[in-house]
């Protein structure tokens, strides 16, 4: 199983003073981490990766792997798997991105630091298997796309 996005993001801005996007087409994921796709639904709302605005920062690692953010978002607040794989997924998806491994690694250092008080799932969760999402179904799931 190769990680890649099936599906491009397609988001809206929820209004012009928040920081919110809302998905406006499913995006789909091809996790090898997980064995199976991540179905982040048409309607979720995101943040994008949540970077400090500090100059520095903001500047290496803001606004990449938007993709991977929302991915990472919809782990976190379904709580379908665990925190430290939905941390891996992020990782993983920030790769299938393109983003450079120099960026990767600060970036999944951050969401393994700092990333605790937004994950709204239990660590127990049990974690789903290939059965829910897998990849072999991708031709039926995406023709729907």
């Amino acid at each position: 199983m190769i990680p890649r996005f099936h599906t491009k993001l397609s988001v809206q801005r929820v209004d012009p003073d928040s920081d919110d996007w809302v998905l406006t087409s499913t995006l789909v994921f091809e996790s090898a981490v997980l064995g199976r796709l991540v179905v982040v639904p048409a309607g979720t709302t995101t943040d994008f990766a949540s970077v400090p605005r500090l100059p520095l920062a903001f500047w290496l690692f803001g606004d990449v792997a938007q993709e991977a953010a929302v991915v990472h978002d919809h782990l976190y607040s379904t709580g379908e798997v665990s925190r430290k794989l939905a941390d891996e997924v992020f990782a993983e998806a920030s790769k299938a991105c393109g983003v450079s491994a120099w960026r990767r690694g600060p970036m999944w250092l951050g969401v393994r630091l700092f990333g605790g008080s937004r994950y709204t799932g239990d660590a127990a969760a049990p974690q789903p298997g290939p059965e829910q999402h897998p990849a072999g179904e991708l031709e039926r799931d995406t023709a729907l796309m």
